[in-house]
């Protein structure tokens, strides 16, 4: 297991000196939690893509395990939005593609299994190993890009509002999901999953890291103490959570606010 350490970290694109991160020093222990919640275009997606090593920092370390992050890793697991399928490929062959990788030498045989074993974990039945994506619902795809990126077991999962475009009801069934197969692991997974959702982060998030406006920087860090998970219901009805999400939304509202005050 893998703690992940960032020391400040500033991000420009090249070519540009517009800064979209900017001083971001943060450490996260192995098997956390953590939504990073903001307004839209706030960088949380570019803050993943540098943890996925898509992207380099300007300025700045991410470390992971003691060992600086250069590009892409198998130990780095990636769930986009867009389910991230290719659209020729049947979902199994979409999964083999990423077993391929993690495992060279296994045999198909071995790895079917794996894969077929992995759609089960996400509540999908054997019949969707064969169908396109195109075939399946939205619901069904996102289920499909996280058995993917299940099926070669890493450490570290990053997921790009992957829940985003579902509606409320396979979103809920989801989120479920997630948090069961997460809390069900011996060694759990240290998760950055990047929201704009309030509600989501509370009851996703064993740690809820807010990123202010561009160039952002964290403008409010919250680890829940307790380890037993919420139940949807204590979103309305919990006075300790309902003010943990009133002072998230100050944080967030009071930075808006001060930048177009400038």
């Amino acid at each position: 297991m893998y703690d992940l350490k960032i020391n400040n970290l500033s991000f420009a694109y090249k070519n540009t000196d517009r800064l979209i991160l900017k001083d971001i020093t943060i450490e996260v222990k192995a098997g956390e939690f953590v939504c990073l919640l903001g307004q839209s275009g706030c960088g949380k997606s570019t803050f993943l893509r540098l943890l996925a090593g898509l992207e380099t920092p300007t300025t700045g370390t991410i470390l992971l395990g003691n060992e600086p992050i250069s590009g892409a890793s198998l130990n780095r697991g990636v769930v986009f939005q867009d389910y991230g399928l290719f659209p020729w490929m049947i979902a199994g062959e979409n999964i083999m593609l990423a077993l391929r990788q993690r495992y060279p030498n296994e045999r198909k045989k071995k790895l079917k299994q794996v894969a077929l074993e992995t759609l089960k974990s996400v509540g999908l039945d054997e019949s969707v190993y064969r169908k396109l994506p195109k075939e399946l619902s939205g619901g069904m795809q996102q289920r499909c890009a996280i058995a993917q990126v299940l099926s070669i077991n890493p450490p570290v999962l990053l997921m790009d509002e992957p829940f985003g475009a579902l509606d409320a009801i396979t979103r809920a069934r989801l989120q479920e999901l997630l948090v069961d197969l997460w809390s069900q692991e011996d060694e759990k997974k240290t998760i950055f999953f990047v929201t704009h959702d309030v509600d989501e982060a509370l009851l996703l998030a064993t740690r809820i890291v807010v990123l202010g406006q561009t160039p952002s920087t964290i403008i409010y860090d919250y680890a829940f103490t307790s380890k037993k998970r919420l139940r949807r219901e204590e979103l309305f009805e919990n006075p300790e959570i309902i003010q943990l999400r009133n002072d998230l939304m100050l944080h967030i509202n009071k930075d808006v606010a001060s930048r177009m005050a400038k």
